[in-house]
């Protein structure tokens, strides 16, 4: 019993300071590609290719995340270290529809689809990328930029 109690300990105290508490903290880098379509031409008015880097804060207690660049708390599944976000709303006369998931522990892949329309225009995003694990100072630090 004590080995088995040495062990728990020696496995807890070498967790990344990234999943220490209830919180875990990515930083993500990916491309993602933007397309803006008129819906009333089916032309595509424009499609834009980035790579961009985000950080993400996951809240394991309750099943939430943050991102550094919209700082508001979103519902997620957390099941075997993956985060699944899937979401569908109307607002101000868009309809919108987000996916995403991240490998979260250990880090890994994310990945991200979105759709926005209206009456007469489909925007659409697709982001694919890797993350790694990060704190609580960049996170804050992202926040704040």
């Amino acid at each position: 019993m004590r080995k088995l109690s040495v062990l728990l300990g020696a496995l807890l105290l070498s967790a990344s300071p990234a999943i220490a508490g209830d919180f875990v903290y990515l930083e993500c880098e990916g491309k993602s590609v933007t397309t803006i379509k008129d819906l009333k031409s089916n032309q595509i008015l424009k499609r834009e290719e980035t790579t961009e880097t985000t950080h993400h804060k996951f809240d394991l207690v309750n099943s939430r995340l943050m991102s550094a660049d919209n700082p508001q708390w979103e519902e997620v599944k957390i099941v075997d270290g993956v985060a699944v976000l899937d979401e569908e709303l109307t607002e101000d006369g868009w309809n919108i529809s987000m996916k995403g998931s991240w490998q979260i522990v250990p880090p890994g892949r994310f990945t991200g689809d979105g759709l926005f329309s209206n009456d007469a225009i489909s925007e659409t995003f697709k982001l694919r990328g890797m993350c790694k694990a990060s704190d609580a100072s960049v996170f804050e630090e992202a926040l704040n930029q």
